[in-house]
């Protein structure tokens, strides 16, 4: 029976050289291997895959962007570009959910909605929603069970909250959210079973974790703690969070590790262990899978993947395992 898990790596790159890697991983080494790589996009800096798993989604991340939906063919282990459609700015994240792939606009300060078929491949626009200018929008996703997004603006400090119309693909804005200045809000996640609502920020390398009730509408701030130790006095940026539901994960760029919090009473965040990983400026990673007993982590500035593995104490050792990949900064695991 074959264990190795197929993961898709997103590098910054030329058109013309390698920047889509489709990569296995071996759960009992812990080790990493090339299937292929593909070029024919510039700057894909993030990628999703639909639950299907028919097709790939990546945006070009360049002044006039671009959303690109690749076929998958697990059999023969090819990309197949399907169709690219204009993102009216320069994107840097891709949501996918049922019919529709949502896109949020670092410039441009936009969001846009397009509709899928029953294969997966994007047929049509259905909305862009423009927010402002000086907007930096850098994460659009959908809320658990419910048909409310959440989009972050870098640029204004400010979380805005949408309800999604599926029969005509559109959103609604509902309300809006300031963050604590001067945050940056960058990257969300959500526990899967209280309603709490987590944000990593950029600019001051904290997690905001806010209680919501999207019946009512209603957003509290309910916790700000540090992505850093408390001896760390160098300039870092926070990047990406991910939660399990027992432990929430977040990234550092510039003091280069991953913190691990501990989730307590109603959601709350309780500092666990802060990993150095001897790598440079990792940007997003992979945890949510094989009961997260290891974390990929894309390591744009030292051109690289490293694998981190838990311990039975629950706490993310280097397993000495490193990939070469020329500018890593997004990892999916299929």
């Amino acid at each position: 029976m074959n264990s190795l898990k197929d993961i898709f790596v997103g590098s910054y790159g030329e058109r013309n050289e390698e920047t889509i890697h489709w990569l296995s991983f071996d759960p009992y080494s812990g080790k990493l291997g090339k299937i292929a790589a593909f070029d024919g996009i510039d700057h894909p800096s993030f990628l999703e895959i639909n639950r299907s798993k028919s097709c790939l989604y990546a945006i070009s991340e360049v002044e006039q962007g671009e959303v690109i939906c690749y076929g998958i063919d697990p059999i023969y282990k090819q990309l197949t570009e399907w169709s690219r459609f204009p993102t009216h700015g320069g994107p840097c994240y891709v949501e996918v959910n049922g019919d529709y792939v949502f896109v949020s606009n670092y410039t441009g300060g936009n969001l846009v909605i397009y509709r899928t078929n029953e294969n997966g491949n994007i047929e049509e626009e259905t909305d862009c929603i423009h927010i402002s200018t000086e907007s930096r929008l850098h994460t659009i996703r959908r809320m658990p069970k419910s048909d409310y997004y959440v989009a972050t603006d870098l640029g204004k400090h400010k979380l805005y909250f949408f309800y999604f119309n599926k029969e005509i693909g559109k959103l609604q804005l509902r309300f809006e959210v300031e963050t604590p200045y001067p945050s940056g809000p960058r990257h969300v996640d959500f526990h899967p079973e209280i309603a709490t609502l987590y944000v990593v920020n950029e600019f001051d390398s904290t997690i905001l974790v806010y209680a919501y009730d999207l019946e009512k509408e209603l957003v509290q701030l309910k916790q700000r703690i540090t992505t850093l130790p408390s001896e760390c006095n160098q300039e870092n940026y926070g990047a990406e969070v991910q939660c399990s539901g027992k432990f929430l994960y977040a990234s550092n760029r510039g003091y280069d590790s991953i913190t691990t919090y501990q989730i307590i009473n109603k959601g709350l965040l309780r500092n666990y262990s802060n990993l150095r990983l001897g790598s440079k400026w990792p940007r997003h990673f992979q945890s949510n899978f094989l009961g997260e007993k290891y974390i990929i982590v894309a390591n744009e500035h030292s051109n690289e993947l490293t694998v981190l593995r838990k311990t039975q104490m629950n706490e993310f050792v280097s397993s000495e395992e490193r990939y070469a990949v020329p500018r890593p900064v997004c990892v999916k695991v299929v």
